[in-house]
C-alpha cells in the first residue's frame, strides 16, 4: 500500500461519516451556533471541507495555494453535494502524492510559520478534520439529533 493510500484509508474512515452526520440534523437548524462567536453547523462543515482540500492541494503542489472558493451552501442538499465534490477533490490531490514526496517540504511558512513535510501536513489535515467532526457531533446532539452515525466508518 502506498503512503498516500494509507493516509486516504485513515482519512476516509472519518470523512465518510460527514454526510450521514449532516443527514442526521434538521435542515432548519443548519445555522445553529452553540454560543455567540461560534461557527454555525453549516460553516463548520465548510471549514472542514475547505481546510482539508486546501491542505491536500498544498501537499500536491509543494506550496500553499489559494483557499477553495465557497459554493452556495443554502440547503442541506447543497451541503451534501459540497461534501461529495470536495471529498473527491481532496482524495485526488492526496492520491497524486508519490511515496518519495512524503518527506519533501511544503512551503507553508505563510500559514504555520515554517515549512512542513508532506507527511506532517497531511497528518495535520486528518487531525484537524477529526477535531472538528467531533464538534459537529456535539452540535448535532444540541440540535436535537437522536440517531447519529458511528464516529468512524469501517467499510
Amino acid at each position: 500500500m502506498s503512503k498516500a493510500q494509507a493516509v486516504l484509508t485513515h482519512w476516509h474512515s472519518h470523512r465518510d461519516v460527514l454526510a450521514p452526520l449532516v443527514e442526521s440534523v434538521p435542515e432548519d437548524k443548519l445555522d445553529f451556533k452553540p454560543w455567540d462567536g461560534a461557527m454555525s453547523f453549516r460553516d463548520l462543515v465548510w471549514h472542514i471541507l475547505s481546510t482539508s482540500a486546501w491542505f491536500a492541494a498544498a501537499a500536491q503542489a509543494g506550496r500553499i495555494t489559494d483557499r477553495p472558493e465557497k459554493p452556495d451552501l443554502g440547503s442541506k442538499q447543497a451541503l451534501l453535494q459540497a461534501i461529495s465534490t470536495f471529498s473527491d477533490r481532496t482524495h485526488a490531490d492526496v492520491a497524486s502524492v508519490a511515496d518519495e514526496q512524503f518527506d519533501s517540504l511544503v512551503d507553508t511558512k505563510a500559514v504555520f510559520g515554517a515549512d512542513l513535510p508532506v507527511k506532517a501536513l497531511l497528518g495535520s489535515m486528518v487531525d484537524h478534520e477529526i477535531h472538528h467532526k467531533g464538534q459537529l457531533f456535539v452540535y448535532a446532539r444540541l440540535m436535537g439529533a437522536e440517531k447519529l452515525p458511528f464516529f468512524i466508518h469501517r467499510g
